[in-house]
């Protein structure tokens, strides 16, 4: 999304909508403003984050989510519609780490005034993995300089070396904390329904411990613990439920293993017996099929994001996941 772009948009809706919310009071100035009795605009990056925003806001709140179901995370560009939706937003709610940068900028520039969010600094986090193969859990190389790592990757993507997994949402534990974080900020930019925000973020923390503890009996039981994922999604999760990722295929969004990385994955699919390589919805199918072929053992799916018709809330999610782990896993 180009800056000129994003503020020739916004002067247009100025001149021919001088109503809107951020230009009632000056174009890119008052993005945040709501008119009296109106409910407050709370624009999410992504849909898990979003259905817990939703659930906590009730009908206190208009909640819109902007990354469409089904799209990668890390590259959307937003259109001009969503720069309009986000011209009238009060508070804005994105994970942060490095994962939805696209919704920090929309945010400054559409409604610099909203209060915004990033769930992802408010739970502890875990540092993306530099040898990804074999679970190893180094730290990144701080000596390496130049545009290959030691393990073949090309790094053609937006984290430094070091950098923080955004996915924190994948653990019910930490979602628990990001509905807390929500109802904070739900509670200061709308104090008048802060009582209201906070039952329904009660019932929603009652609800994530029961899906905590049944998604911890339930791949508990599962004998075989090691599996392959093509992008890096699923550390937060392994770590809650004790399971072992033996290789990513592609740590880092973007980033194009070389042949000598696939051959490693391809020896660690012999020697410790993996069953499975898992591909997420969001990705290209392709890729993640011909390492597969080529190691002998089906590809599964694992989503990190959900939305569709199987992932309409977050506990659909993680039961959907879960469930793929015990199709394969057993």
């Amino acid at each position: 999304m180009k800056s000129s772009i994003l503020g020739a948009f916004l002067a247009s809706v100025c001149v021919l909508a001088p109503t809107l919310a951020g230009c009632s009071n000056g174009c890119g100035k008052g993005g945040s403003s709501t008119d009296a009795g109106e409910k407050p605009r709370v624009v999410v990056s992504i849909f898990p984050v979003y259905d817990l925003v939703r659930r906590v806001a009730g009908p206190d709140a208009d909640v819109l989510l902007l990354l469409p179901p089904g799209r990668n995370e890390h590259s959307f560009d937003p259109t001009p519609r969503d720069v309009e939706t986000t011209a009238k937003a009060k508070v804005g709610v994105m994970v942060g780490l490095g994962l939805d940068p696209w919704m920090e900028k929309l945010m400054k520039e559409a409604a610099p005034k909203a209060r915004l969010l990033k769930v992802g600094d408010r739970v502890p986090t875990l540092p993306i993995k530099d040898d990804p193969v074999g679970a190893s859990g180094h730290a990144h190389d701080d000596d390496h300089d130049d545009d290959h790592d030691h393990d073949g990757h090309d790094h053609d993507h937006d984290h430094d070396k070091g950098a923080l997994d955004p996915h924190v949402w994948l653990d019910p534990q930490r979602a628990q904390l990001i509905v807390r974080a929500i109802t904070e900020e739900l509670g200061r930019a709308d104090p008048a329904h802060v009582l209201g925000y906070r039952e329904r973020a009660t019932a929603l923390d009652a609800s994530l411990a029961a899906l905590d503890k049944e998604a911890e009996a339930r791949t508990k039981a599962l004998t075989k613990r090691g599996f392959i994922t093509f992008h890096g999604s699923f550390q937060y999760f392994a770590e809650r439920y004790k399971f072992d990722i033996l290789a990513v295929i592609e740590p880092f969004p973007g980033s194009q293993p070389s042949g000598d990385y696939i051959t490693k994955v391809l020896d660690v699919v012999k020697k410790k017996n993996a069953t499975v390589l898992f591909s997420e919805p969001q990705l290209d199918p392709r890729p993640a099929a011909v390492i597969a072929a080529e190691a002998k053992i089906p590809v599964g799916i694992l989503d990190p994001v959900g939305g569709g018709p199987e992932t309409d809330t977050y506990e659909k999610l993680i039961r959907f996941d879960v469930a793929a782990l015990e199709k394969h896993l057993k």
